[in-house]
């Protein structure tokens, strides 16, 4: 399954929404690594995707903001289910199911907030 992704926030926009069951999504070093590809491939060219660095684009939050602008911290809920951001210079792109899930894995580990499952 595609999802749809959209992966800027204008600071505020999303409700709490329902979360999925995300506890089973993968957050190994696999995933991890994928997802990585993924934010170099897609992301990296207006976010900053490591740990600490400054977005080539001053307006894309760095990966380290994302997860935490998000319900609880965790971005998994708009990337699953594919919600389009809707704002100027924002693409909209289609992943598949691994990438969605490493993607997630690779936002939380650089994420200030995250603290990896015991």
């Amino acid at each position: 399954m595609a999802a749809l992704v959209g992966l800027a926030l204008a600071g505020g926009t999303l409700a709490a929404q329902a979360m999925p069951a995300d506890a089973q999504r993968p957050d190994n070093a696999e995933s991890v690594a994928i997802g990585k590809q993924v934010a170099q491939r897609h992301c990296g060219g207006c976010h900053a995707i490591e740990a600490s660095g400054a977005s080539p684009n001053p307006k894309a939050p760095p990966f380290p903001l994302i997860a935490e602008r998000y319900p609880g911290g965790n971005p998994a809920p708009v990337l699953i289910d594919g919600t389009v951001v809707r704002h100027p210079g924002m693409p909209e792109f289609n992943l598949i199911e691994h990438e969605t899930d490493g993607l997630v894995a690779y936002i939380r580990r650089v994420s200030r907030r995250w603290k990896p499952a015991s």
